[in-house]
């Protein structure tokens, strides 16, 4: 080989290395900045779960719920980049859309207390749940959800005067509510306070009476609707 070929070849190689070096380096400039990235969304999605769980711990159910959207929107492909990086435990995005889900039907059971129909909240819950990926923690929901839709058709009975149908319809819906449905639990207490006023039988009453101290003494249940049952029934 002449000199010529062989210092030609020696600058071929060192070319080839030279973009090979600056290649390894643009790629290690840009998985950092995506890391960097990602670590920025993660402190932002860690903040807005603070306020969220702040938010519901005051009772701030509809400011809570919009934390934990925010949150749920901070998830990407360089959050996912930066979690397999950094150590730590980190939520899934499964286990925000089931917080998002939780929150949408407790805001709908706020309003089912107060015996308001409005279904818009029960809607937002079947929607959210769309999201969740996992099928063991879809099942209950979705169950629940059902749950909350047929809460609403008993409310607009009770506003049409048709208690009857009202009570015999509780009945089915209490057969087909998820044993671990606290919510519902509470709700069918409140609805037979309510027909059994409307209807003026004690029988109703005593019902309801029974299961709120079962709901207090054996399932230790101690919250603000369950003294505000308490009131109901002495009133």
């Amino acid at each position: 080989m002449t000199r010529v070929k062989i210092v030609n070849s020696l600058r071929r190689s060192g070319s080839a290395l030279l973009i090979l070096f600056l290649l390894i380096v643009a790629a290690a400039i840009g998985a950092g900045g995506f890391a960097f990235y990602g670590n920025r969304m993660q402190k932002q999605q860690t903040q807005l779960l603070a306020e969220g769980f702040l938010n519901f711990s005051k009772g701030d159910l509809e400011q809570a719920y919009g934390h934990f959207v925010n949150a749920r929107s901070t998830f990407s492909s360089s959050v996912d980049f930066y979690r397999k990086l950094a150590s730590g435990t980190f939520h899934t995005r499964d286990e925000i859309n089931e917080v998002i889900v939780s929150l949408s039907l407790s805001i709908a059971h706020e309003k089912f207390f107060n015996l308001d129909n409005d279904a818009e909240w029960v809607k937002k819950a079947e929607k959210e749940a769309s999201h969740i990926t996992d099928p063991d923690r879809r099942k209950e929901i979705t169950q629940n959800i059902a749950t909350a839709n047929e809460i609403v058709k008993l409310l607009q009975l009770y506003k049409s005067g048709d208690y009857q149908k009202a009570m015999k319809d509780l009945l089915e819906v209490e057969n087909k509510a998820s044993t671990t449905d606290q919510d519902f639990f509470i709700f069918e207490i409140r609805f037979l306070i309510a027909c059994g006023k409307a209807l003026r039988e004690p029988a109703i009453l005593n019902q309801a009476r029974e299961l709120l101290f079962f709901a207090t003494t054996d399932a230790g249940i101690e919250n603000e609707k369950t003294r505000q049952l308490w009131g109901l029934l002495t009133r």
